[in-house]
């Protein structure tokens, strides 16, 4: 008898999406089944995520599957989905460059083991193969559109201007002169991102004259360990000047440079990916700086998007900040007994408030949105985590109350605009009456 898979996982998936086994026996017998240990890739050293047992399908009487034990299926998904952290560490200021994203991924692999009855009924195990170790990353895609997803398109592993970082954005992104921004990506190949190359421009859209160019170098270790896949970038005009001088090489035809002086001038920049041979890796960035002018204070939205990284945007439109108040109440008796009355006073309480709580609410409004911008939008409104990116570049939980979203486009609505309502995710209170 043997076990054998006809299906199983692509090496990277996305969490919350399909993952499945399907695991076939030799051994046709009614009564057997799988045992299926879902285990971390640092097992034994730490616990089994979980075990459960399946069973196989049964054929219909009359079909052409035998009537006892065929296939069975698997999808680990749920399990795994427990380990991802939905809050990737999108602020803080740093002189690094590059960082681990190991909150954002799982890896783990199967033990199957078929199990079937004695004569007395009791079930024993029989024999057990072991699965290839897999990944799987906090994304997910619509159900139509994960049948043509195609994680390779997400892998940075050698000579390809192609390869995509963590996101749907459009690739130009609009940035104000001190904002954060960060960017996620897979790297598969040890040496393929040895370092991100920024070119800085007098216009926008990396166009115009060619300002300055340098190389952001990558200190950490990139070796083949599952630890060391997932790598996010901050790559804001904030995070780029705070960079640490040494971290930072000039990049021909520049001869000297400074993180403080890459930007000075510039309308517009890009970033890169580059390898240890400088030949470049992965699909480009350009963001234009400070490209529109409002007499309004800009409001800054940073979200988890559905590939599992962080997505901002500039709402620079009219704003509005208002508070929702919530009273509580119960009535009291005015009146006092005393010894010789029973009365009341002009500040005797009846009706008493035990209990305020206030939710802080913005409402927000778009500029004009180009088409790509209009349909990102909706990415935006399905996120579960939203954060408003403050004055003081400090990031704080907020919830989008929006219920729906019209998807604009330029030929039904010519001029593209959205208005959301975000509420603070804390609540305040004030003291008990």
């Amino acid at each position: 008898m043997a076990i054998y898979l006809t299906q199983e996982p692509e090496q990277y998936g996305l969490a919350f999406n399909d993952n499945a086994y399907v695991i076939k026996t030799t051994n046709l017998t009614p009564t057997v089944r799988f045992k299926i240990d879902i285990l971390p890739e640092t097992y034994p050293s730490d616990p089994k995520i979980g075990t459960v047992r399946v069973y196989p399908v049964q054929g219909e009487s009359g079909s052409l599957l035998p009537t006892f034990a065929v296939s069975a299926f698997f999808d680990p998904s749920r399990f795994l989905q427990s380990y991802l952290e939905g809050v990737v560490d999108i602020g803080a200021t740093s002189t690094e460059g590059f960082f681990y994203d190991n909150t954002n991924h799982k890896e783990y692999y199967l033990k199957i083991t078929e199990e079937d009855k004695d004569a007395q009924g009791v079930y024993h195990e029989n024999e057990s193969i072991f699965t290839d170790i897999k990944s799987v990353w906090n994304g997910v895609r619509n159900e139509i559109d994960w049948l043509d997803f195609d994680y390779t398109d997400y892998q940075i592993n050698g000579f390809s201007t192609d390869h995509k970082f963590l996101t749907d954005s459009p690739r130009t992104i609009k940035i104000d002169s001190s904002q954060h921004y960060r960017s996620l990506f897979i790297l598969t190949e040890r040496f393929s991102a040895y370092s991100y190359a920024i070119k800085a421009y007098s216009g926008y859209n990396a166009s115009g004259s060619l300002l300055n160019s340098a190389l952001v170098t990558n200190d950490l270790s990139t070796d083949p360990t599952w630890d060391k896949k997932y790598f996010r970038i901050p790559v804001g005009t904030l995070d780029i000047v705070t960079l640490d001088a040494a971290n930072m090489l000039p990049l021909a035809p520049t001869v000297s440079i400074t993180p403080s002086t890459i930007l000075v001038g510039a309308a517009s920049y890009t970033i890169q990916l580059r390898d240890n041979t400088n030949a470049l890796t992965s699909e480009k960035f350009t963001f234009n700086i400070e490209q529109e002018c409002s007499k309004y204070a800009p409001v800054r939205i940073a979200w988890l998007n559905r590939l599992g990284g962080f997505d901002s945007h500039n709402f620079n439109m009219k704003s509005i900040e208002k508070t929702d108040v919530k009273k509580d109440k119960y009535d009291q008796q005015t009146n006092t007994l005393g010894i010789n009355s029973y009365d009341y006073q002009k500040k005797s309480r009846g009706t008493t408030t035990y209990n305020v709580e206030l939710m802080e609410k913005v409402t927000i409004n778009s500029n004009y949105l180009t088409e790509e911008e209009s349909e990102w939008m909706e990415d935006l409104v399905t996120s579960p985590n939203i954060y408003i990116e403050n004055d003081s570049n400090e990031f704080i939980a907020a919830n989008l109350n929006q219920r729906n979203i019209v998807k604009k486009t330029s030929l039904n609505d010519k001029l593209m605009q959205y208005t959301f309502e975000l509420s603070y995710a804390i609540k305040n209170r004030r003291q008990r009456g």
